[in-house]
């Protein structure tokens, strides 16, 4: 029997995310330089702290997102698979005279998310302040003679930590895990739980078309009291007008016969008028443990008059129209 979201929720797991992307940023200036091209404040970042944040365009679009971890010497920025390939020149254009080096680090690490229900207390043989963490802050730890690091985020339902090891020592780590009967995760898994909580991707669920506010991660990422940076304007225009016109939610549809591949590319309507308000951009199918209840979970970035819980749509999906649910957040 596949395992219910509940028990995907509460289980602990770890997930191996070391296909993620990270850039590392070297020198005097690496903060006070970063803090001028993304939406969070990171000139005030000590070390072992961290945040979330939007690389920005000129216009206050989504070019890249990113979760920035200060250490002593570095800053460390995880993001999305392939997302470094566009984030890198479009950083190095800026570096004039200042004292930063940018490098893509993705290769020499490996990358686990572990989450569940009590998951810091099996961290402890790692370290014992895991469990202090505050969202994205960050400690390191000895594992074979190596420094790796842990890092807690907030993109699941209960708290989550990345654990970061240098690559060499990924089998050390996979034991390690193991004899704490932490359980591999698989990608569908992992894919349930971001979209259950409603956690987007760049490059899949928003793309630099889009403004910084729709994504809704506005408290998490977006700082309005940081002072300039690109993009700063047209964020501050948005946000005294009071809201943006799109913004994420997740879509439920009940239908025993559709599957989430096809729910993916999916429009989603007015009801009262066949009118595109939103296309669906991830799928899933939540398993609940009844077969006659058969769950399917999306996002999208939809029209804001059809953006609260409750609210009715209908979802396209070959010609067939379903009957779908706006939900609020998880």
């Amino acid at each position: 029997m596949p395992v219910t979201i509940e028990q995907l929720q509460q289980q602990t797991f770890a997930f191996d995310l070391s296909d993620r992307d990270e850039i590392t940023l070297h020198g005097s200036d690496r903060q006070t330089f970063l803090h001028g091209f993304c939406s969070n404040d990171i000139r005030k970042l000590q070390p072992g702290q961290g945040c979330e944040a939007f690389i920005t365009s000129i216009k206050g679009r989504a070019a890249g997102h990113v979760f920035v971890s200060a250490l002593e010497d570095r800053l460390v920025l995880d993001t999305v698979a392939g997302a470094a390939e566009t984030l890198v020149p479009h950083l190095d254009r800026y570096i004039i005279t200042e004292d930063v080096e940018l490098s893509v680090t993705t290769d020499s690490r490996a990358l686990f998310l572990l989450t569940g229900t009590g998951i810091a207390d099996k961290l402890m043989p790692l370290s014992a302040n895991a469990d202090q963490l505050g969202v994205n802050g960050c400690v390191e730890f000895e594992l074979a003679s190596t420094t790796g690091s842990i890092r807690r985020v907030d993109w699941l339902s209960e708290p989550a930590y990345q654990i970061r090891v240098p690559n060499e020592v990924r089998g050390d780590l996979e034991a390690l895990l193991k004899a704490q009967d932490i359980p591999v995760g698989s990608p569908e898994q992992f894919e349930a739980l971001r979209v259950v909580n409603v956690f987007p991707l760049h490059g899949t669920d928003f793309s630099e078309e889009n403004l910084a506010q729709e994504i809704d991660r506005t408290p998490q990422a977006i700082s309005f009291t940081k002072g300039c940076y690109l993009g700063q304007e047209p964020i501050a225009r948005i946000d005294a007008l009071g809201h943006v016109n799109r913004i994420l939610r997740a879509i439920q549809v009940i239908d025993l016969d559709a599957n989430p591949d096809q729910l993916v590319n999916a429009t989603i309507q007015d009801p009262s008028s066949d009118k595109a308000v939103g296309t669906i951009t991830s799928a899933v199918e939540i398993h609940t443990g009844d077969d006659e209840h058969r769950e399917l979970r999306g996002l999208s970035i939809i029209r804001r008059e059809f953006s609260d819980p409750d609210t009715p749509v209908h979802v396209v999906v070959n010609g067939k129209t379903l009957p779908g649910t706006v939900l609020g957040q998880s």
